[in-house]
């Protein structure tokens, strides 16, 4: 399948139209033919700031109607840096809208106008009103020279892209925030935070339990150790007058045991613990083994006199 030619004609006059929508959008009512576009930029090359969109049009215009590549050689042939013809025209798109702005009346040199390329139109707006970008307003503009007028401009950019940083950052940290808290907020987090909460509830619980039972047994096998050193004592050297003072004591201690029960609402059954239920059958039961073979004895020694 063939594509389709577009006629040479078709796209010239495509391109003229392009271009006078620009000359018309700039308000150049100029010659449009590259000659006198260039004649112009010579002409207003040495004059004076009021005349500086002018060429920056011209600029503008002449750059749409080259080729890729010869606008730069137009431009080197006309005695233009690159650099300073991208200003112009950067500075003519910025701020041809505001010929009689109070910005404007204030920049005395064309050095000083394109310096000020580098504020956003936001910046310059903020200026026209009477404020400041830094260091940088009506005032210190008329008064400052080129090189102070630059480092001030550097310096107002920097700390506005400081704060922007800042402020980024701060948002940036501020969605994070949100979206843990969402998250956090969800069903399923906060019933698996709730059971983690529980479990470490019950192992703080447990831990303490098993730290104060420990405490319990070491305290009670140094009383039962201190106990048995006195009965030592008692039975060595004789001191029996204290024997009933010690067993006072003992009694006392296990009924503070047996009160603190009480206390904790614990029902702890102490006749069951010191002779639990077997040792009683198995006590009884011995008993009457006794009893029996005592009847046993008594029938074979009547057995024996017969």
């Amino acid at each position: 399948m063939s594509k389709e030619l577009i006629p040479v004609a078709d796209i010239v006059n495509t391109h003229t139209q392009t271009i006078v929508v620009l000359a018309t959008q700039l308000s150049y009512d100029g010659d449009l033919s590259v000659g006198a576009l260039e004649d112009g930029i010579r002409l207003y090359q040495r004059r004076t700031i009021e005349d500086l969109f002018e060429l920056g049009k011209r600029l503008l215009l002449l750059k749409e109607q080259t080729q890729h590549g010869e606008f730069i050689s137009r431009v080197e042939l006309l005695g233009f840096d690159k650099s300073l013809a991208r200003k112009l025209m950067v500075a003519t798109l910025k701020f041809s809208k505001v010929e009689t702005s109070p910005l404007l009346k204030t920049v005395k040199s064309q050095s000083k106008l394109l310096e000020l390329i580098v504020l956003d139109d936001s910046d310059i707006e903020i200026i026209e009103d009477g404020g400041s970008i830094g260091d940088v307003n009506l005032d210190s503009i008329e008064t400052m020279s080129v090189r102070e007028l630059k480092k001030a401009l550097r310096d107002a950019k920097a700390d506005i892209d400081a704060k922007e940083q800042v402020i980024k950052t701060k948002d940036q940290k501020a969605n994070e925030l949100l979206a843990e808290n969402a998250k956090l907020k969800s069903p399923a987090q906060i019933k698996k935070r709730a059971e983690t909460e529980q479990q470490q509830l019950t192992k703080k619980a447990l831990e303490e339990l098993d730290s104060a039972c420990a405490t319990m047994h070491n305290d009670v096998v140094r009383f039962t150790n201190h106990i048995n050193s006195i009965l030592d004592a008692i039975n060595e050297h004789g001191l029996y007058d204290i024997q009933d003072k010690l067993e006072s004591s003992v009694v006392a201690a296990f009924q503070q045991i047996a009160q603190t029960s009480v206390e904790l609402g614990i029902q702890i059954d102490f006749e069951n613990m010191v002779t639990p239920s077997w040792m009683v059958t198995d006590t009884a039961k011995g008993e009457l083994d006794i009893e029996e073979l005592q009847h046993l004895q008594q029938n074979v020694e009547t057995l024996l006199e017969s």
